[in-house]
């Protein structure tokens, strides 16, 4: 009987403290074209560069799964424009997975993936690379 009363005290307490926490709904995912600029609210991100696309390709075999580094440009009306490099994939020494690209009290802009994904018939052919990046929306 003391062990079901501590369970369900302890219960009783996660519930209580992860209800004070703001709720984060998935609205929408969009993609950037390279080049391209997007605004959300007051916040442009422009999909600036790819600086390296290393992941295997899809249907072969690979020592090293790789990964995928872009640049991005967030600007705020009225406010400095700040660079921003996302990593998808494997991480280098000191480097960190940092995906948020805008963080309000209204929105949250997460970097999700880059597209296509490479593939073992891509030789020799440009490719039309996609940010895709989740709009969540807080609510309070």
């Amino acid at each position: 009987m003391k062990n079901l009363l501590s369970i369900l005290l302890i219960l009783l307490t996660i519930i209580g403290c992860t209800s004070n926490k703001k709720a984060i709904t998935s609205e929408k995912e969009t993609s950037i074209s390279l080049g391209e600029t997007i605004t959300i609210e007051n916040h442009q991100i422009t999909f600036i560069k790819v600086l390296e696309d290393s992941r295997c390709p899809k249907y072969t075999t690979c020592v090293w799964a790789g990964r995928a580094k872009v640049l991005v440009e967030i600007s705020v009306k009225g406010k400095e424009s700040l660079q921003k490099e996302l990593i998808f994939g494997q991480l280098k020494q000191g480097e960190s997975k940092d995906l948020t690209l805008i963080t309000s009290k209204e929105k949250k802009v997460t970097g999700i993936t880059l597209n296509p994904y490479p593939s073992s018939e891509d030789s020799g052919t440009k490719k039309k690379y996609q940010l895709v990046v989740s709009i969540e929306k807080n609510e309070n």
